[in-house]
């Protein structure tokens, strides 16, 4: 009896699951080189440079091949979160709703800040930005 529940319990969650929408956002590499120009989000260390997206673990940003960060619900909205030195050095807010495609892509300069971006509209500047995550 105990198992036949359990059987049941599964299959509802892997069905509620499966008909959740998600969308991704593949993370464009930057330059290991710090700066030389000023950059309006302040001044920032590459190396200590790291990307959180609402309540996942924070990331490394990448400088050699690109990051798929998977599994974001399509009707929230998120919270990204640039540090740099343990400083807080750009955040902001998006929802999916906002753009076209759920496959995002986002780069980060220094200078214009972070750069978010629909994959499928922007073939041409995902693939410049070296955003040709699975």
């Amino acid at each position: 009896m105990k198992s036949a529940a359990l059987v049941v319990v599964l299959l509802v969650c892997s069905s509620v699951q499966a008909q959740q929408k998600v969308g991704s956002i593949c993370v464009a590499p930057n330059s290991s080189e710090r700066p030389t120009r000023f950059s309006p989000g302040g001044d920032y260390n590459p190396a200590t440079l790291l990307l959180k997206i609402d309540q996942k673990e924070a990331i490394p940003w990448p400088h050699t091949k690109p990051v798929s960060v998977k599994e974001l619900t399509l009707e929230e909205s998120h919270l990204i979160v640039l540090t740099s030195d343990g400083k807080r050095i750009q955040s902001f807010r998006f929802r999916f709703s906002e753009y076209p495609n759920a496959e995002l892509c986002m780069s980060f300069d220094g200078y214009q800040g972070v750069q978010l971006y629909d994959k499928g509209t922007n073939r041409r500047r995902a693939k410049y930005c070296g955003c040709t995550c699975p």
